[in-house]
């Protein structure tokens, strides 16, 4: 468990206790879309949004800390907490993981100030675009749905957010490559984004099924150049386990079904792609207050 312990501002009820659990969410379909304002700015786009996620305790406390995205959110809400956390994903492959922790601080600060939650997501998804580490993550990881699609870009309360119908006992598994800093990876990957992003949200759109979304992603991941010819000859020994595989950033995702999970990873296993297994999350954030 991670400990982040910032210096004190605004009190908090130190007599009370924060608990916030927030989903991951790995796009595997987006088209950025750029205004003058973090509340508009946001992506069109799909993704799985998936659990176990992260976990967070905050509290009243003092200290310091460099985690960038926390102490932003609590520079905004001006107020002293300690921040714990855990999760089984690592922060910078595509996990959406900055965003959780955003969203998490934000949730966990705005509940023990007697804040609107809503307005906290609102927070967090503007630190998120301020510091160029992501644009539709927060939405998705708010609100949850399992498989999502992006409708309107922007902040919750402003960006639409719908819902693929996906069949039962779906298991996700993932297997992380490389680490890449999101700011560069949309910088370098801008013009392809803009041209692929239109035809493949056109296509999603027209048809939003599991299937499509499936097929989408996979070709979405491999004209992007996430998805290579060494990851494809590695995971096609494996395919008769699985539904169907993306590539977002420095993350492999793998469909799979609960009867298959076990399988699927083994054989993984057994080509160097060693996995780990999450299940799609319907529900979004949530917080709970304890004394």
């Amino acid at each position: 468990m991670r400990a982040a312990r910032f210096k004190a501002k605004q009190g908090i009820n130190n007599l009370m206790k924060v608990i916030v659990n927030v989903p991951l969410h790995v796009t595997s379909i987006w088209l950025p879309r750029y205004t003058n304002d973090p509340m508009t700015t946001g992506s069109l786009g799909a993704g799985i949004v998936i659990r176990p996620g992260l976990v967070m305790t905050i509290e009243g406390g003092e200290g310091t800390m460099g985690l960038r995205h926390i102490d932003e959110v609590l520079r905004r809400y001006n107020v002293n907490a300690v921040v714990k956390y855990e999760t089984q994903a690592p922060l910078g492959f595509g996990y959406g993981m900055s965003a959780a922790l955003t969203l998490g601080t934000a949730l966990g600060v705005a509940a023990l100030l007697r804040k609107p939650l809503l307005e906290a997501a609102q927070v967090a998804h503007e630190v998120e675009v301020n510091l160029g580490t992501g644009l539709g993550d927060v939405i998705a990881e708010f609100y949850g749905g399992g498989i999502e699609i992006r409708v309107k870009p922007g902040a919750p309360g402003v960006g639409v957010i719908d819902k693929i119908p996906y069949p039962n006992n779906l298991v996700i598994l993932t297997h992380e490559f490389t680490r890449e800093d999101t700011n560069v990876m949309l910088l370098r990957l801008r013009d392809k984004l803009e041209v692929l992003g239109k035809e493949f949200m056109g296509e999603i759109m027209r048809e939003p099924t599991y299937e499509n979304f499936v097929r989408l992603s996979m070709e979405f991941s491999r004209r992007i150049g996430f998805l290579t010819r060494d990851i494809e000859d590695n995971v096609r020994p494996c395919i008769k386990y699985l539904d169907g595989y993306y590539v977002k950033k420095g993350v492999l995702v793998l469909i799979t079904h609960r009867d298959k999970a076990d399988e699927a990873s083994q054989c993984l296993s057994e080509r160097g792609i060693h996995v780990r297994r999450f299940k799609p999350s319907d529900a979004g954030a949530w917080v709970r207050i304890t004394h």
